[in-house]
């Protein structure tokens, strides 16, 4: 059922990048995981292009869902303080670079998924059947 490409198949990924990212911002909130949003913001997206390229819709709402996905993932650890690591630059908090890195990996997710060629990261997960 789930090695099909579905929006059901791409939510849970997503949605386990999103848990492991609260567990490790929980255990250590003076840590920064950085590239967690946008890991799990690209990988909803992706996950449609393993049979192949995606239709646009289908991208986008896979996009549109991992982005609000991280998004939310993003204001629950700031509500609860466990993100409380430094930025890139080491200057401010670390949330709007949470936000930039979860707008990025929605949008090379769906660049990825809806382009007629795999490029690199669809090489990686087409199935070539």
């Amino acid at each position: 059922m789930l090695k099909e490409p579905s929006q059901l198949r791409g939510a849970l990924l997503a949605g386990a990048v999103g848990v492991i990212w609260i567990v490790l911002a929980l255990r250590r909130p003076m840590l920064t995981y950085h590239f967690a949003p946008l890991i799990g913001a690209a990988i909803w997206p992706l996950s449609m292009r393993t049979r192949g390229q995606a239709d646009q819709n289908t991208g986008f709402t896979a996009a549109a869902g991992a982005l609000a996905l991280m998004l939310g993932v993003t204001v629950l650890l700031v509500i609860i303080n466990a993100m409380e690591g430094p930025n890139f630059l080491h200057q401010g908090p670390a949330w709007p670079e949470a936000v930039i890195f979860a707008v990025l990996g929605a949008a090379i997710g769906l660049r990825a998924a809806v382009r007629e060629k795999p490029g690199l990261l669809g090489f990686f997960v087409e199935s070539g059947e």
